[in-house]
């Protein structure tokens, strides 16, 4: 500790510049890795609690593809022994002022066995049941669309629909909580032969929401169904949806890893390029400090400990840095959503998972201290009484230099063989990380290279040579 007080504070407060650059890339890279799983943690979860709320106690959904199925396939769900109920389902996405609202068509009279209707006023908050299923402009939306919109019973919605423009005539309000819920309230129920008329779809429903009798197995339900279904039917829990859009989300997950990985390598060479210059810098200091009796194990731990100090700033400022960027991570993928369903999710509240932060903490300690294994090793190595020789160790060794690039000529084949001779994955992906890590080692030889190119012309644009190094 005194030699932090003494050595290392007063060596970071004069360089603090190069000292916030060194940090940039912990943060940035533990950002990422925060942020991204972060929000795709709490889109999933609004996203399966949605599923959830739209399912209500449905146990199997049977479905087609886009295409739906006629009408007779729910009789055949309905003679199936050991169904309990079954109700027709038809989705349909449309635009109102801007916003996307997914409409669903049910059976009104069977489908309050699955889903629970909690309406605003006496009287289910629908002025005349019979008007409701006769007319076909009936809707019912939830308070907070109507509060968003400023709609009431009776009011008319104009609407943009696959099958054109439509109005539609409120007759029902259903309040907070549970289905009015799903998607942030943008939803709406109307009768579902009505909306096979408003949106042209014939005589077709897109799934058959059931459930089981007491007793009865979703496995055992599920081998009867495609029994009597014949293929070309999906009989799958409601919860399989939530399992598609994880495997989609998943995508960009990896991509998010990767990007991570690179900010965490790049941010490991400027902890590795800091703490060599600091070596070079400070090695009067650390010749002095041999000098009055200071170990080699005692140096090493110097600049390990500032290393790990570093990378311990960097990763609680990243995982700072990675709940704000989650909030707006959240809405991007949300809007995958909107993709796949026609209306976004909107993301739940933003919390950090401990084990993620468990995770981020250890890869940026991990990543500072590996950095700095090597120029804490060569600063232990100093020999007091050269060190005090001006000049002497301003160069990198031509051994040094050698074994560098020996090490980018391995990684660089190693790349090229895992980019060129494996899918997509694992092996993939580290021939990336492998590739920036090859470049990175070559980089000073190809600096010197370079410079030794452009001397000549340098020369006669410019006679003035200040010195030679040696990388």
């Amino acid at each position: 500790m005194r030699l932090l007080r003494l050595i290392s504070w007063p060596y970071a407060r004069k360089h603090l510049p190069r000292c916030l650059l060194t940090m940039a890339g912990i943060v940035l890279g533990v950002a990422v890795f925060v942020g991204m799983h972060t929000a795709n943690q709490s889109v999933l979860a609004a996203f399966r609690e949605t599923i959830d709320r739209i399912a209500g106690t449905t146990q199997l959904q049977v479905s087609a593809g886009e295409a739906g199925f006629d009408e007779d396939v729910l009789d055949k769900v309905r003679g199936i022994a050991g169904v309990r109920a079954a109700a027709p389902v038809l989705e349909s996405t449309v635009a109102v002022g801007g916003t996307n609202l997914l409409i669903l068509g049910v059976d009104m009279l069977g489908d309050r066995s699955l889903r629970n209707y909690d309406f605003e006023d006496a009287g289910e908050g629908i002025e005349d049941p019979l008007v409701f299923l006769a007319q076909a402009d009936s809707l019912i939306v939830t308070s907070t669309f109507a509060m968003e919109k400023g709609l009431t019973l009776n009011s008319r919605i104009p609407m943009r629909t696959m099958a054109g423009d439509q109005v539609f005539t409120v007759r029902g309000i259903m309040k907070p909580g549970g289905l009015a819920s799903a998607f942030g309230g943008n939803l709406a129920v109307m009768d579902i032969y009505a909306a096979q008329k408003v949106f042209g779809r014939g005589r077709k429903f897109d799934r058959v929401d059931l459930a089981l009798e007491d007793g009865v197995t979703l496995d055992d339900a599920s081998a009867k169904l495609k029994a009597v279904l014949g293929p070309g039917f999906q009989v799958e829990p409601p919860s399989s949806r939530g399992q598609q859009f994880e495997a989609t989300s998943r995508i960009y997950s990896v991509a998010s890893n990767i990007t991570s990985v690179f900010a965490l390598f790049i941010g490991m060479f400027l902890i590795y390029n800091t703490f060599a210059i600091a070596v070079t810098q400070r090695r009067s200091e650390i010749g002095i400090l041999r000098a009055l009796g200071a170990t080699r194990g005692q140096i090493r731990t110097l600049f390990l400990v500032e290393s790990a100090i570093t990378g311990l700033a960097g990763t609680i400022l990243g995982i700072l840095a990675g709940l704000l960027m989650a909030r707006a991570m959240s809405g991007y993928i949300g809007g995958f959503l909107e993709d796949i369903y026609g209306v976004a999710q909107r993301g739940g509240d933003i919390s950090l998972d401990p084990m993620l932060a468990a995770a981020a903490a250890a890869m940026g300690l991990i990543t500072s201290l590996a950095a700095a294994v090597l120029p804490a090793r060569s600063a232990a190595r100093v020999d007091p009484v050269k060190a005090l020789q001006k000049g002497r160790y301003q160069s990198l060794s031509e051994g040094e230099s050698r074994a560098r690039r020996n090490w980018a000529v391995a990684c660089a084949v190693l790349s090229l063989l895992a980019l060129l001779f494996s899918g997509v994955g694992v092996v993939f992906y580290a021939g990336f990380v492998l590739a920036v890590l090859a470049a990175a080692l070559l980089s000073p030889a190809a600096s010197l290279w370079l410079a030794r190119a452009l001397r000549p012309l340098l020369k006669r644009i410019r006679p003035v040579e200040i010195g030679r190094a040696h990388v």
